[in-house]
């Protein structure tokens, strides 16, 4: 009867050994499975790395080629500007007729307006308007009593929007008071 038990707890035991063996060897496959996964996981990680770096310099590179060529087609437009101011010069050096002259320059100014309004590109109206810094520089005061002060009375320069924007100031005179009046007012 001891022998009995021996024996099956042998068997118990061969069985025991037998699962544990089994297990292990399935958690071995597991093991190398997720090795493998893992090292797979490492490559795409390093090949998604490189992929990224690949598109930041190619994006750096496109952006730095648009930036070198942006206004390629406003060059281009400007171009037929200067072909006809070059035209203007020569007619201009052949003939004595200065309306004429004066009627192709006027043209050549037309078209330059026509190419900047193309691009957004226009004229910021301050004459007979309150003086606003945030569009014009006041550099010149005249003293008026025609004009509210603070006033635009003269562009001396034009100023320009691209778009919203402001791209070039107005350089503007500003009316204040005769003097008589500012004495008055104090």
């Amino acid at each position: 009867m001891k022998e009995q038990k021996e024996e099956k707890k042998e068997e118990n035991l061969e069985k025991e050994l037998e699962e544990l063996r089994k297990r292990e060897k399935e958690l071995e496959e597991k093991i190398q499975k997720l090795e493998t996964i893992a090292k797979n996981s490492n490559l795409r990680v390093a090949e998604l790395q490189r992929e990224v770096e690949y598109l930041k310099e190619r994006y750096r590179r496109d952006l730095e080629e648009q930036r070198k060529y942006c206004y390629e087609k406003f060059a281009y437009d400007l171009l037929e500007v200067l072909d006809n101011f070059e035209r203007a010069l020569e007619y201009g050096r052949r003939s004595q007729d200065l309306k004429s002259i004066l009627l192709g320059v006027e043209m050549i100014y037309s078209e330059m307006k026509k190419v900047f309004e193309k691009y957004g590109i226009r004229e910021i109206a301050v004459e007979g308007k309150e003086f606003d810094p945030y569009v014009a520089e006041a550099v010149e005061k005249i003293e008026t009593d025609q004009h509210p002060p603070n006033t635009v009375v003269k562009v001396i320069r034009k100023g320009y929007y691209i778009h919203d924007k402001v791209l070039r100031p107005a350089r503007v005179a500003v009316a204040v008071p005769p003097e008589e009046e500012r004495e008055e007012i104090t």
